[in-house]
């Protein structure tokens, strides 16, 4: 056998010509046995840009992780391989494994998936394809429309006609626990252990994600897919504004409720755009978003839906507490003067973008929205795109002194993503097959499209987003083409170091890099402490039909007066308004719902 053969089928392998599959079979047939194959990875590959030396990956978790993870360990039995330019110094998250076929002859997994529109025909899609032969398991697709998946799910269930594997379906905790109690869902605890490789590290390295994923009854029902998107944890607070418009008035960033009152004012009276037609819409928003998870930072801390907080450990709502009114008193203050838009309740996404796309001079002054996507198009080419001129305004200090960004510190981990029923003959398979998809290279591919066409590895000195050595580089502007990736479904392990491993072309930026720098800036220093967000609840099948109907009956509610009381439609300075308003939850059984949360919450985390 030849080490240089063998260096030269590794330099293959990394450079995306070949498969892992193929990898395999070609060094046996150079005459490398099979416990040799990740030797030679590991030396070939390995070194001193690893972290420890290319002895495994050991890393220190990142300081403003929405995850928190901690010091990874090695994985038991993984080699260590470097990607060609290494980990960033003190990566946290997916690494190159090799890997073989799952089983020596072809297997068949029937899997349920929502519909998507990105992903194509799950069976013809190229990121399929390539982990089908990577992992010697076929798939048969059983899809279920998108916007109503679980309807249709529910409807299988009852049927009694159940794939082996439901993917990307997102099961609630309570169904998890209500189809495991009644043996439909596999407990997978045993089958992690024994069969699980990637995952492992995904725990040993973000802890908090198995305590979510684990039900009150000590089984877990699911694999989960971990994405700790640093400026998720902020997107739904984040209020963007017009910077040329500050510059043209000669304001600064307005820094408490007072002065974002004023530029509203300004950009209402004084015609920033310059077209001497006062067409400028100062405040707007599609119906979908929420102006209280931004404006109530000002008052008190707010979660947003289903509006439920942690106060000393114990459940409570932030609905009816009087900073909630006082801030509904600054919206309506806005309104009245014309500041809010009164569409802002009522337009759709594509309306809004419609706005912000306007030719000619702008007219949106701001908006509350996820990103700049949401408002407008994204143009990366070009240098003087008009949505690089939309800019984060922080949150907001209010009159009594708060001043709280809502910091969604469970997001990172969606626990209802992969459940295995129990109609699955081969469950080591399944849950090999799920593991397999928390490998780094199969992340980029399921993530960034075709290795060498839609991404590559990066080359030394490249920087990621947090100026560190970057891992990988997008070559297309995201998202790739239809049918060459999944879309972020399935399972991942995108950990907050991954995300910001991906390489910053200066030429031509990417929104991720300012999208996380103006998070980092505006949004993360003045987040809520983590103990007065609500975890994850698992409750039993009484507990969820319970709170069921009184959580539709309360949210709605809450939906509709938020905005009533914002248009004026209702007097938010009448205290007789403002008390039926409060004692309407009563009658909704709202003392009921939290007793039930508090239950649920207490047997899980107060154990």
């Amino acid at each position: 056998m030849s080490t240089d053969n063998g260096q030269e089928l590794v330099q293959e392998l990394f450079e995306g010509r070949i498969t892992r599959r193929t990898f395999v079979l070609r060094a046996i047939a150079l005459g490398f046995t099979t416990s040799s194959i990740g030797t030679l990875l590991a030396a070939c590959g390995g070194g001193g840009d690893t972290p420890n030396g290319g002895t495994g990956p050991t890393a220190t978790a990142p300081a403003q992780s929405g995850g928190v993870p901690t010091t990874a360990a090695a994985t038991p039995g993984a080699a260590a391989v470097s990607p060609p330019a290494g980990y960033p110094p003190g990566y946290v998250g997916p690494r190159l494994s090799p890997k073989s076929p799952i089983t020596p002859e072809k297997t068949t997994l029937r899997v349920v998936v929502p519909q998507n529109a990105e992903v194509g025909d799950w069976s013809k899609n190229v990121f399929t394809q390539w982990y089908e032969e990577r992992t010697n398991v076929h798939v048969e697709w059983m899809v279920v429309p998108g916007e109503d998946a679980l309807t249709k799910v529910n409807a299988m269930i009852a049927s009694g006609d159940v794939p082996d594997v439901f993917m990307s379906i997102n099961f609630l905790p309570a169904q998890q626990m209500l189809y495991g109690s009644q043996g439909l869902f596999v407990p997978l605890n045993d089958l992690l252990d024994q069969h699980g490789v990637e995952i492992k590290q995904l725990f040993t390295e973000y802890p908090d994600a198995k305590n979510l994923i684990t039900a009150t009854d000590g089984n877990i029902y699911s694999m989960p897919n971990l994405n700790d998107c640093y400026h998720c944890w902020a997107g739904a607070g984040r209020m963007w504004i017009y910077k040329p418009w500050l510059d043209e008035l000669g304001m600064k960033m307005p820094e408490t409720t007072d002065e974002f009152e004023a530029v509203l004012k300004a950009f209402k009276e004084k015609d920033p755009n310059g077209n001497k037609q006062l067409d400028e819409i100062p405040l707007t928003k599609a119906v979908e978003s929420g102006f209280d998870t931004y404006f109530m930072g000002a008052f008190l801390y707010n979660p947003g839906e289903p509006w439920l907080v942690l106060a000393n450990g114990k459940v409570d709502a932030v609905f009816n507490k009087p900073e909630w009114r006082e801030g509904l008193r600054y919206m309506n203050r806005l309104y009245k003067q014309g500041l809010i838009a009164k569409e802002s309740f009522t337009q759709t996404p594509e309306q809004l973008q419609r706005i912000g796309n306007k030719q000619g001079e702008p007219v949106l002054g701001a908006t509350r929205e996820w990103y700049w996507g949401s408002f407008l198009t994204i143009d990366q080419s070009k240098a003087d795109a008009r949505w690089k001129d939309y800019v984060t305004v922080p949150i907001l200090k209010g009159p009594g002194g708060a001043q709280v960004s809502g910091w969604n510190y469970y997001g990172a981990v969606a626990p209802g993503a992969y459940v295995i029923t129990k109609a699955c003959k081969n469950p080591d398979v399944a849950v090999k097959w799920a593991d397999g998809q928390y490998e780094l290279e199969a992340i980029c591919r399921s993530y960034a499209g075709v290795l060498g066409e839609d991404w590559r590895w990066a080359e030394k000195g490249e920087l990621g987003i947090n100026g560190k050595q970057a891992l990988w580089k997008q070559i297309v502007t995201w998202p790739p083409k239809t049918g060459r990736w999944w879309a972020q479904l399935g399972v991942q392990y995108r950990s907050n170091d991954f995300r910001l491993s991906e390489a910053v072309d200066a030429a031509k930026p990417t929104f991720e890099k300012p999208l996380y720098e103006y998070t980092k800036q505006d949004y993360f220093p003045y987040r809520e402490d983590q103990a007065m967000q609500l975890p994850p609840l698992y409750m039993d099948e009484d507990q969820a039909a319970q709170t069921g109907e009184i959580a539709t009956t309360i949210n709605n509610y809450v939906s509709e007066m938020l905005a009533k009381f914002t248009n004026g439609q209702v007097d938010v300075t009448n205290d007789g308004e403002w008390n039926k308003y409060v004692s309407t939850f009563d009658e909704m059984g709202l003392s009921t719902y939290l007793q039930i949360h508090q239950a649920a919450y207490d047997a899980k985390y107060k154990q």
